[in-house]
């Protein structure tokens, strides 16, 4: 501190109060002179007086600067590379942000562009919709099943539901869950797949058990309302057994190792079968000495016949293995006994076998269906084999599973039924008289139940779509949607609609649309009032809170976008209390902010589009979107040609002059539509697919059905599951199983069936009765036919006389009863000509040679029985009657002729049938010397085990 100057000459006012010192030691310190004292100018080396200053130059003090000042340059070079580095780290850091982002990116692109999503579109068809919303795969009702799964635990995940089949091999995207729903105290899933694979899957996993819960399965039909009690082929029962397999007993050290097995073993493939593990339970009336700790040991079921022993151990874990017997019989031989039992109880009606899946399944399950004419034919059958046990199919119980008949049950409200009440009353009297379909309400509590049975299936169905048609109700177009609609005050809101007009309101969370039931008229005022809610809606405000992280986005660029897509006055951004934005527009405004507030919190940074024009407007971008093919759009731009696709599928990049066609995947779709525009969009493609496949897909024929069935070349016949109406898939006409489709064509053309029947007889040489129309075949004889109407015809003009003038008439008209040959056959009288005699006798005489060769070449007989009945007649220039029995063999020689070339024929026939059957031959004994052949190596392999048993001297108990 400065000595205070007033102190040091005795009189500071300020005292103690002062702010320099008064240290009297300090303050007696000589004063410098003024060479002594430093130069500051020297100090900080810009002294100009060099020398001759009054102030001393202090060497030290110079190189004290110098070594400052380079400790300072120094210290500022280090600060200076130390600045660059960080920065040259920041670079990198950002470059390498940049590229894990790019890469990110190009992934999310990757994994967006392979999206796939899974909807059921117009009632039952499953289809999977790929980018673009390009039709990827279609399983048409007819082709698919609906499988309830019943007893699940209630916190049972959806990728565990659907393990249980993509484990026994279906394909994950042929499976959809429809929905999950907790019933008493379980979790109830049901979902949709392939009725081929489903079904038989189902079947083997019945009774399974999935975290210590016994589960239940059922297999119905996929069509829409009432599908799930429209059970597929009740004309068919399928029965299931267990296949051959083997069981051993394991022993362990302790009871701790044993029930540790237990867990890890249970439900493993051993040889190719899943086996079931359990701890092993003494049989009452049996001592567990002998076999030694009944408790540290287990029982394995399920195991392949054939397995050896070395693999046993090995899957076990233990050698202590007692062998129990087996279940062996062969699965050919005792389903070829059983067919032969079901034909006793039901010979006739008994259509086929359906016996592909002998061998087993991984679960041991061997399922063979069997397809009566009838249901009532299967249930008899059913009732004869359901319990039973037969030693030729292992002396275990058959498990049988028949559906049931043409009964459909629905469950509406009791106000939908209150509003349609006159529609319902109507419709279940309709049909009642015709005794085929009835359709029958019954009130039970909050609930109406329509009950559809009948024994014509196919009139079951007609009505059936009928009565699903009445409880779809009317969808209202989808611009009348609003999401709060499904709950709260939206809910209060559908309630009040059917007080004030009459009509029930229903909102379909799932096609996102709402439901309207009754009258016509209560159904347009139920509309209108509708409509003014939905505007009040969309013309109310909506908040939606930001993060923090994205208020700078929504400042520089995301308010902009949303005001041009919405309007100017329709958002907001408010800072204080809390960043928001406030919009009005309904969905879709609060789908365009949902879209921002994603784009916002994904961090990237925003490309430079300077010079890059929009695909679609060819204007500057505004507010840019990439898509995965880095091609960029204006928001706008994007949005408007995505939500007004109408026809044009897929939708594809437009960039490059349209030649990009790179299909826009379907989470970028989904980003900028509603769920309701963007189910619209689905069921347009689906629609307009189906359009343009004509030759794969077709309509159901009933009216207001809306499957689909896939056509095919080959005839075969598919049954709609809505309205069960049988179309062949080659020709889309009624099913007509056992005929071809040129047979059933020509049946429902008589016009054509005419003409066949008249080429056919032309070529065969059949004419009909003049009389009675029937067609009459001459195989031998002369040219007098009888009919079976009694008529007498001549079978050269088929015309009609009485039976004493037929003769005369092929006499007269044809030369005789038998056929002549046109050289022989006689010349019509010809009218006398004046010729010269000469003239006369020339050919006369010519015409006598003529007879004489003829004469010559055939031989003479005497004249026939009928010859000598036939009156006399006068030949003009020496001419007789043909001898009949001359005709009569040279008619016979003709025949022999033609029937050494059918015999021919029949012969060239019969060689090939016989070489057909010799090749049948040879691959029935090639099939019997394979079977013989397993069935010798399976008794080898038995011999082998026993012997095995013997030399180790192991137990074999019957159990």
């Amino acid at each position: 501190m400065a000595p205070c100057k007033l102190f040091l000459r005795g009189h500071c006012r300020f005292g103690d109060r002062c702010k320099y010192s008064h240290n009297e030691e300090t303050n007696t310190q000589p004063r410098l002179k003024r060479g002594e004292r430093p130069c500051f100018a020297w100090r900080d080396g810009d002294c100009p007086k060099g020398d001759k200053c009054f102030f001393a130059h202090d060497p030290q003090i110079r190189e004290e600067r110098l070594r400052q000042e380079q400790a300072r340059q120094e210290a500022d070079r280090r600060a200076e590379q130390a600045r660059q580095r960080l920065e040259a780290e920041r670079e990198a850091a950002q470059r390498a942000r940049e590229v894990r982002q790019q890469i990110q990116r190009r992934e999310t692109a990757r994994q967006e562009a392979a999206h796939t999503i899974q909807r059921i579109v117009l009632g039952s068809s499953l289809v999977t919709y790929a980018a673009g919303i390009a039709i990827h795969d279609i399983i048409c009702g007819s082709e698919s099943c609906r499988i309830r799964i019943r007893q699940l635990p209630l916190d049972a995940r959806s990728d565990e539901i659907l393990a249980l089949f993509t484990q026994q091999g279906i394909d994950r995207k042929r499976l959809f869950i429809v929905g999950q729903k907790p019933v008493d105290g379980h979790l109830e899933a049901t979902l949709v797949t392939t009725a081929e694979e489903g079904g038989a899957v189902a079947i083997g996993l019945e009774g399974i058990d999935f975290r210590q819960e016994h589960l239940q399965f059922d297999v119905s039909e996929t069509a829409n309302g009432m599908g799930i009690s429209a059970t597929k082929d009740s004309d068919t029962l399928t029965v299931a057994c267990w296949a051959p397999s083997n069981a051993v007993i394991a022993t362990f050290p302790s009871q701790e190792i044993a029930r540790a097995k237990v867990h890890s073993l249970n439900r493993q493939v051993c040889g190719g079968r899943r086996v079931k593990v359990e701890m092993n339970q003494l049989t009452p009336g049996y001592r567990g000495s002998m076999f030694g700790d009944v408790q540290c040991s287990i029982k394995i079921t399920g195991l392949p016949l054939v397995l050896s022993h070395e693999t046993l151990v090995q899957f076990v874990g233990s050698d202590q293995l007692r062998y129990l017997k087996p279940i062996s019989y062969d699965p050919v031989h005792g389903f070829g006994l059983l067919q032969q039992h079901i034909r006793t109880v039901a010979a006739r009606d008994l259509i086929s076998m359906d016996a592909t899946q002998l061998e087993g399944d991984v679960d041991g399950n061997i399922i063979v269906k069997f397809r009566f004419s009838s249901w009532e034919a299967a249930k008899r059958v059913d009732e004869e084999l359901s319990g039973k046990k037969f030693t030729y199919l292992g002396n275990r119980i058959l498990r049988t599973r028949l559906p049931t008949p043409h009964q459909y049950i629905l469950s509406i409200t009791t106000q939908q039924y209150n509003a349609q009440r006159h529609q319902w009353d109507a419709l279940a009297g309709s049909d009642v008289s015709s005794k085929q379909a009835a359709s029958v309400v019954i009130q039970n509590g909050v609930r109406v139940r329509i009950r559809v049975v009948g024994g014509d299936k196919q009139a079951v169905g007609s009505l059936k779509v009928r009565v699903e048609s009445l409880a779809g109700g009317e969808a209202l177009p989808r611009e009348l949607w609003h999401r709060s609609l499904r709950w709260g005050s939206g809910t209060q809101f559908l309630n009040s609609v059917f007080r004030a007009t009459g009509a029930y309101a229903r909102a379909d969370w799932k096609a996102c649309v709402v439901k309207v039931f009754g009258e016509t008229a209560a159904r347009e005022r139920a509309r209108e009032m509708v409509k003014a809610e939905i505007d009040r809606l969309n013309a109310s405000e909506c908040s939606i809170l930001l993060k923090q992280k994205s208020i700078r986005f929504f400042v520089d660029r995301g308010l902009a976008a949303l005001k041009e897509a919405l309007g100017e006055d329709n958002a907001t951004l408010v800072i204080v209390g809390g960043a928001k934005i406030v919009v009005r527009g309904g969905d879709n405004a609060r789908q365009i902010v949902d879209r921002l507030i994603a784009e916002s919190l994904e961090e990237t940074t925003t490309r430079n589009v300077d010079g890059v024009l929009c695909p679609i407007c060819y204007d500057e971008i505004s507010h840019p979107v990439s898509l995965g093919c880095d091609h960029t759009y204006c928001m706008n731009c994007l949005s408007h040609y995505i939500s007004s696709a109408a026809d044009t599928f897929p939708l594809t990049c437009l960039a490059n002059d349209a030649t990009c066609n790179t299909p826009i995947p379907l989470p970028t779709i989904e980003r900028f539509l509603s769920p309701a525009l963007l189910q619209q969009l689905f069921e347009t493609a689906y629609i307009r697919y189906i359009e343009q496949h004509p030759n794969e897909f077709k309509y159901c024929k009933t009216p207001d059905c809306t499957q689909v069935y896939r056509r095919q070349t080959t005839p075969a016949t598919v049954t709609c599951p809505s309205c069960f109406l049988k179309v062949c898939r080659a020709c889309d006409e009624e099913g007509h199983e056992g005929m071809s489709c040129d047979e059933w064509k020509l049946q429902g053309d008589p016009g054509e069936q005419e003409r066949r029947n008249q080429e056919w007889a032309a070529e065969n040489g059949v004419k009909r009765c003049p009389v009675c129309s029937v067609w009459i075949e001459k195989t031998e004889g002369c040219n007098h036919m009888t009919c079976k109407c009694g008529a007498h015809l001549c079978w050269l003009c088929v015309r009609q006389f009485p039976e004493g003038e037929i003769y005369n008439h092929l006499n007269s008209a044809h030369g005789g009863a038998f056929d002549v040959p046109a050289a022989l056959r006689p010349q019509p009288q010809l009218a006398a000509i004046p010729r010269p005699v000469e003239n006369q006798r020339e050919m006369v005489e010519q015409r006598a040679r003529e007879a004489a060769r003829a004469a010559n070449r055939l031989p003479q007989n005497n004249p026939g029985p009928f010859a000598r009945a036939a009156p006399r007649v006068q030949y003009p220039y020496g001419y007789g009657p043909v001898d009949p029995a001359v005709a009569a063999r040279q008619h016979a020689r003709l025949r022999e002729d033609q029937a050494e070339r059918e015999a021919a024929q029949l012969e060239q026939e019969e060689r090939q049938r016989r070489i057909a059957m010799q090749e049948r031959i040879a691959i029935q004994e090639r099939w019997h010397q394979q079977i013989e052949e397993q069935r010798r190596r399976r008794q080898q392999a038995m011999a082998e085990e026993a012997a095995r048993r013997e030399q180790n001297r192991n137990w074999c108990i019957v159990m």
